[in-house]
């Protein structure tokens, strides 16, 4: 991600065209992304029914490693719920 050639890389142009729910999880403390990108992902999913966010705290750039239960356990309610 610090590669010059990602610079400018973003699938923001894509996510209007997302048609199903989003559970869309990052690490509060990801040391390649911000929170900004999960407020970017609910904001321009325009035809997803659902988007939700989970902020995991003391998780960094990995989720499933760092806090996998935490991931699980928000999959699971998150499906439940479809």
């Amino acid at each position: 991600w610090l590669s010059p050639w990602f610079r400018d890389w973003t699938i923001e142009d894509c996510l209007p065209g997302i048609r199903c729910p989003i559970l869309a999880m990052q690490g509060e403390d990801d040391e390649y992304a911000t929170m900004a990108q999960l407020d970017t992902i609910s904001a321009r999913a325009t035809r997803s029914p659902r988007v939700e966010q989970l902020r995991i705290p003391g998780c960094g750039h990995q989720p499933h490693r760092d806090a996998p239960q935490v991931v699980l356990d928000a999959i699971e309610r998150f499906v439940a719920t479809l």
